[in-house]
């Protein structure tokens, strides 16, 4: 399965207030701006829209399975990590976008519309800021421009990541790092405590769903040698759980989240699910993982 890493560099041009996770902020403004931007008719119903099945906006955020059901969003927008309430006149804000499959070629809706957004303003202050540059990140941390705000020319044919070519390392031992709240639901219930096979199972769960709804459409059953995982021991758990609220406008009212943040080592034989590892790191995991939750990195 193949996506595409993009970091994009943020100017702030007016001082202002976000929230401490500020994943659903960028997330719920970039919908909000590509669905008036895109959208041709005056009821506004993607229900009632004739385009249905050329829309972006639906494609983006309103995926549906061959059961007619909402299924997985293709995309990620991992946020700038700094809890910092306030920002600045004439700051830097970073953020990454993770496109997945077919929705690598609706990069140029990513980059028109984060240019209004700055135009618009974000969050409660409606703040400012513009969309200096773009970069495609490569597998090995590379970073190659692909469009700037001094000639407005978007590169089209972009570096893409193979997820499937990662291969085994050796692996003793390996501490994820969970960088923003991560929310793993096992039998309906929040996991509180961490195991390797829960983890396991949450990347197998998204990468199936992506792949089957936004790149290839295959079901492909990979042996997994399940006893091995349960064999994997965690050693050091340090993490701590946050809650927050997100304004969901789909909803017209606020949601509880909640997820843990730190980190998590296991030890054992991790060698052959090194590649699951990374692809996790990719794509994100559990709930909120379009606006940035379940982010983590494999950190030795």
């Amino acid at each position: 399965m193949h996506v595409a890493k993009f970091e994009f560099v943020l100017q702030t041009l007016s001082s202002f207030a976000l929230p401490e996770f500020k994943g659903s902020t960028f997330r719920g403004k970039f919908g909000h701006v590509l669905k008036k931007t895109i959208c041709v008719f005056s009821h506004k119903s993607c229900d009632a829209c004739e385009l249905q099945s050329r829309c972006p906006y639906i494609y983006l955020f309103q995926s549906k399975n061959q059961k007619n059901e909402e299924t997985v969003r293709p995309f990620v927008l991992e946020p700038p990590l700094t809890k910092k309430p306030y920002f600045l006149r004439n700051e830097k804000m970073y953020l990454n976008l993770i496109l997945i499959g077919k929705a690598i070629d609706y990069l140029p809706y990513f980059v028109y519309c984060f240019q209004r957004m700055g135009k618009e303003g974000i969050g409660r202050d409606a703040g400012k800021f513009s969309l200096e540059e773009v970069r495609a990140v490569s597998a090995d941390g590379k970073k190659q421009r692909v469009f700037h705000i001094g000639d407005q020319v978007l590169v089209h044919h972009v570096p893409r990541i193979e997820l499937d070519a990662f291969r085994a390392q050796l692996l003793p031992q390996a501490t994820l790092q969970f960088l923003t709240p991560t929310c793993i639901k096992q039998n309906g219930k929040v996991v509180e405590q961490l195991t390797f096979s829960v983890l396991l199972k949450a990347i197998l769960r998204r990468y199936h769903r992506l792949r089957f709804n936004h790149d290839d459409g295959q079901r492909e059953d990979f042996s997994i040698d399940w006893e091995a995982a349960e064999r994997i021991a965690v050693v050091h758990q340090e993490i701590e759980f946050q809650r927050f609220r997100r304004y969901s406008n789909r909803q017209g009212r606020p949601v509880p989240m909640e997820g843990f943040v730190g980190k998590v080592i296991f030890r054992g034989n991790l060698t052959p699910f090194y590649p699951w590892l990374k692809i996790g790191e990719y794509l994100h995991i559990g709930k909120g993982a379009t606006f940035g939750m379940g982010w983590y990195r494999v950190v030795g």
